[in-house]
């Protein structure tokens, strides 16, 4: 697209001034969001029409109607004629407009030069009317996000704080898991044995087959208990609380986990005692 050509093509001004067919607007409002150059020249003559109005602008005089007044009636000139109506004898007086020398025309074309500035200068305060209300709705929808924004912040800086009390709580024991069986994988257990609360941090597990998830598993006596799924776990999470235990594992279940560990599918593992 040549954009030179289309900005000298006269649409632009058009546009400004209302005059454009729905077509052209909707042209024009294409394509000032696609091209700076266009939207520049929409706004230069916006400028352009603004300063004319107000360098253009006259205030009425407080004697502009007994002045027209004034003229109409100069520009009008009686003249009588006297002619004997038939058959009565009666002389009856013609009168005759004289039109003056008051110009109608230059009339017509001063008050249709006022009108086409008083219709532009509207319709540039309609469109920069239109525009600050939009601006003005833009940021109040990006206050609404920076809000909800803050709110996520805080709702997590609040949820962190309370893993982290639990975390460094007197009898909380740190348990790392370590891949077996040729298996990769890196998890670190926080266990307290007196509020019976589990954290489990993920430094490192594969990204779980679709249909599966990885499970963990409390080692008591030699048997498995389930402690919970590492469901969307990414870093940080809690899982279910735990009694006893003597190791900790994860293996790879079925999606909503399993009543028995699939030692097949064993990722890492972690003796609680080191």
């Amino acid at each position: 697209m040549n954009v030179s050509a289309y900005i000298q093509s006269g649409v632009i001004e058009s546009y400004v001034l209302g005059l454009a067919t729905p077509e052209e607007r909707a042209e024009v409002e294409q394509y000032r969001a696609r091209y700076p150059e266009i939207e520049a020249a929409i706004q230069k003559c916006e400028e352009n029409l603004e300063t004319y109005c107000f360098d253009h602008a006259r205030p009425l005089e407080n004697n502009l109607w007994d002045d027209l007044k004034h003229r109409l009636a100069e520009s009008t000139d009686v003249a009588d004629a006297g002619n004997i109506y038939p058959g009565t004898g009666t002389v009856v007086r013609e009168r005759k407009l004289i039109r003056g020398v008051f110009g109608w025309g230059s009339v017509a074309a001063a008050a249709a030069i006022l009108l086409l500035v008083s219709v532009a200068g509207n319709i540039l305060l309609y469109q920069r009317y239109h525009r600050l209300k939009d601006d003005y709705a833009a940021v109040m929808r990006r206050n609404d996000l920076l809000l909800a924004g803050n709110s996520a912040i805080r709702d997590t800086m609040s949820r962190v704080y309370s893993h982290v009390r639990s975390v460094a709580a007197p009898g909380t024991k740190k348990i790392l898991l370590k891949g077996v069986g040729g298996k990769e994988g890196e998890v670190t257990i926080y266990w307290n044995d007196d509020s019976h609360d589990v954290f489990v941090y993920t430094q490192f597990l594969p990204p779980a087959p679709k249909g599966k998830q990885f499970q963990l598993w409390a080692l008591v006596d030699g048997k498995p208990v389930d402690a919970g799924m590492l469901d969307n776990c990414q870093g940080f999470c809690r899982l279910k609380p735990v009694e006893h235990a003597d190791a900790f594992a994860i293996t790879l279940e079925k999606e909503g986990g399993s009543p028995t560990p699939d030692l097949t599918q064993l990722y890492v593992m972690g003796n609680v005692a080191g």
